[in-house]
């Protein structure tokens, strides 16, 4: 089913709404993160993509915050990845959620609210290696999920704000590019100490509290299992922005974080955001459009998501990324400024 003009043209004001908020202009809590990231966006092509093939979509988010008060998941991630694992549902399009055991009591506190059983949208937990370098357990239970029941069939896995590991010489080299690769200024910017991590953007390494979710793309890859992938991400440390070379990254940043904690890992189809959440707002109001199903749209009420946050926040729990506290905000920006981005997608697909 090919999206028709006037959808992709809402589509496209979607997307320009997430990435460069009009509601948030001179909100000194808002920083505009993601300007790197935006002209690699394709929210048109994942819609397409899940129309098209979408019948089992495996989600997964979850970035960790060891360092919080209380160390905990952010509150960006697993409100988006609740609430379009629920669209996708009511889409009848089958969902289910995984994360490692840092984030997975955030989701299931989530479908608790949501009075969503977990047979309805199962919760799979990832396990956490205890050897850095050694992935035996990681890549046997990826090995043995994609095989089994939950995993076998799968279309889509849609990764919203999770964060993965940075870059290799050999992810670097690999990367398509029209000019020669910088090898020398890879190797100056990231020595071999600093690769294959996992960082947070203070460049604080979190590589022992993540889960290796990147395999079931390397390894999906490696077996030839044919499914799609959509990465959601705000800064560039998440899984998906593999697609963009490391060099543009190292090019448009005043320091080099940005080219330092880069993530390695490609998905087929990248959608850049503001807030990570609103990416998966805008991917499930594209949908919804395209199935002609929008009506399921209006269900999404600044007082919903409110409730849902708090109830995250306070239970899960979950804390601001930013300053890394239990506040009614994500990523720095309080709800009522926040949701104004979501009621803008959700006004857009429904004009």
């Amino acid at each position: 089913m090919a999206l028709t003009d006037q959808i992709i043209n809402k589509v496209l004001l979607i997307e320009k709404e997430i990435n460069f908020p009009i509601s948030l202009v001179g909100n000194k809590n808002y920083k505009l993160e993601n300007s790197t990231m935006t002209s690699y966006s394709n929210l048109t092509g994942a819609i397409s993509s899940i129309i098209k093939n979408g019948r089992k979509i495996l989600i997964i988010t979850g970035f960790y915050i060891p360092g919080g008060t209380p160390p905990a998941t952010e509150t960006d991630g697993p409100p988006g990845a609740l609430i379009l694992a629920k669209g996708l549902k009511n889409l009848g399009i089958e969902a289910l959620l995984l994360s490692d055991r840092f984030t997975l009591p955030t989701l299931r506190i989530g479908l608790d609210i949501l009075k969503i059983p977990e047979d309805e949208i199962p919760l799979i937990c990832f396990p956490l290696d205890e050897h850095e370098k050694d992935f035996k357990i990681s890549t046997q239970f990826t090995i043995n999920f994609l095989k089994s029941n939950l995993g076998k069939d799968l279309t889509h896995l849609i990764y919203i704000e999770r964060v993965g590991p940075n870059h290799t010489l050999e992810s670097f080299l690999s990367q398509d590019r029209n000019t020669y690769p910088p090898v020398e200024e890879f190797n100056k910017t990231l020595p071999l100490s600093l690769r294959d991590r996992c960082f947070n953007s203070r460049l604080e390494d979190i590589t022992s509290y993540t889960g290796k979710t990147h395999l079931l793309i390397e390894i999906k890859n490696k077996l030839g299992i044919s499914i799609h992938s959509i990465g959601i991400g705000d800064r560039g440390n998440e899984i998906g922005a593999g697609r963009i070379p490391w060099e543009v990254f190292k090019r448009n940043s005043s320091s080099n974080r940005e080219a330092i904690f880069c993530c390695r890992v490609k998905t087929d189809f990248l959608i850049s955001c503001g807030i990570s959440n609103w990416g998966a707002y805008a991917l499930l109001a594209g949908v919804a459009l395209a199935a002609g199903k929008e009506e399921i749209l209006k269900k999404i009420t600044p007082e919903q998501e409110g409730m849902i946050l708090e109830h995250l926040i306070y239970h899960g729990p979950a804390i601001n990324g930013i300053s890394q506290r239990q506040q009614f905000s994500v990523d720095g920006v309080e709800f009522k400024d926040y949701i104004r981005v979501v009621e803008r997608v959700i006004d857009i697909a429904l004009s």
